[in-house]
């Protein structure tokens, strides 16, 4: 027996793998492009840099809109779509059936906005016609804001039978897709989405730091209607859309960028590209699959069905009287493989997998599969 193989003959502790739900592993090519030499955030090769990075996000975003490259998370990008398009004390609703949900309750009351709640049950998808119950019944909901990939619970949202009924009410539809965007099939435009903020971290491929935000015209038409903004500079998107207007040959943004976080989401945005997006996400779905039949062989099944799947990330239920936590704990010590407990309310009830690194392979989630089986507990 070598000595990285246990007794139950699985491998042990040969290769750290992050599989949290974000930040993910990145290709290798991407980490040699973050430590590339600084260069300058102006100038017409940064220019052309900025431009191709802006026109690959547009595709994966599938939107026609301007699309902004914020410096910060994903929750950087969602606090300027809220406080760009709302004036305080104007309604907004917001879904929310799960911890993130909670997060843009948070955030919507931060900028000193009028929030209404539809709470949705943790692990299961909001209802597109309460949704629609609620608008019909209040005129005075500007906007409705709902997680599309819930992390906590790894449920995806419905947002594409969401947004029309939104549009359909005259209200501005604001979607975070932090966790989705790059992993799951998307299309902003046709989904009649105002403003969509996501993250590089998570299917996107790339380190933490960048926060893309993609703007219609419909929600430029709400942002305009104030004289200035009333929630700060660095998140005012008439600010972003100005340098990208005014100073857009050579200095495209307002602040000084991060130029190494932007090489490497080139390199990761072109890696997406080439192989195609279609491409990924059903390779997402595979190991999806993969991963949910191991679990149950492993008597640990799923938290969704799979009719519900979310292709980058999934949620096991903790065997009975076993803390999830301790299945995190074992994964990480015997098989040097990071996973994630729950949150909130099923903190200690379920364990969750990300699967939304492009570099995710099958023998990957084998490896988790057979030590979740040979948990001893």
């Amino acid at each position: 027996m070598s000595r990285n193989e246990g007794s139950d003959g699985l491998e042990k502790n040969k290769k750290f793998r992050m599989m949290i739900p974000g930040p993910v592993e990145v290709h290798p090519d991407v980490l040699k492009a973050m430590g590339s030499p600084v260069e300058p955030h102006y100038g017409d090769a940064w220019v052309e840099k900025n431009r191709r990075v802006l026109e690959m996000l547009a595709t994966i975003f599938n939107t026609t809109g301007d699309v902004f490259l914020m410096v910060g998370s994903g929750t950087c990008a969602i606090d300027a779509g809220f406080g760009s398009c709302l004036q305080s004390g104007e309604r907004i609703l917001i879904g929310n059936n799960g911890f993130f949900g909670d997060r843009l309750v948070s955030i919507a009351e931060h900028n000193g906005l009028d929030v209404v709640q539809m709470k949705g049950e943790w692990g299961k998808e909001l209802d597109p016609q309460a949704i629609r119950d609620v608008l019909k019944k209040d005129s005075a909901i500007k906007a409705v804001a709902i997680v599309h990939g819930e992390t906590s619970t790894t449920v995806l949202n419905p947002i594409q039978e969401i947004g029309p009924i939104v549009r359909e009410y005259g209200a501005l539809f604001l979607v975070d897709a932090v966790s989705s965007l790059g992993g799951v099939p998307f299309d902003m435009d046709n989904w009649c989405i105002d403003v969509c903020a996501s993250a590089t971290q998570k299917c996107l491929g790339a380190p933490p730091g960048l926060a893309p935000v993609a703007v219609n015209e419909r929600a430029w038409k709400s942002i305009d209607r104030k004289e200035k903004g009333e929630h700060g500079w660095y998140a005012d998107l008439r600010v972003w859309r100005q340098y990208a207007t005014e100073w857009g040959d050579w200095h495209p943004s307002p602040i000084t960028m991060a130029t190494n976080n932007v090489n490497a989401l080139l390199v990761s945005l072109t890696q997406l590209m080439e192989e195609g997006i279609d491409v990924r996400m059903e390779r997402y779905r595979s190991l999806a699959m993969q991963l949910r039949e191991g679990l149950r062989a492993a008597g640990m099944p799923p938290f969704t069905t799979d009719a519900k799947m979310n292709p980058v990330l999934t949620a096991g239920v903790s065997p009975q009287g076993i803390n999830s936590a301790e299945i995190v704990k074992y994964l990480l010590d015997e098989y040097a493989v990071q996973i994630s407990g729950g949150l909130g309310e099923l903190k200690t009830k379920i364990f969750r997998i990300g699967h939304m690194s492009p570099i995710m392979t099958k023998d990957d989630i084998q490896i988790v599969c057979d030590a979740l089986k040979a948990f001893p507990g």
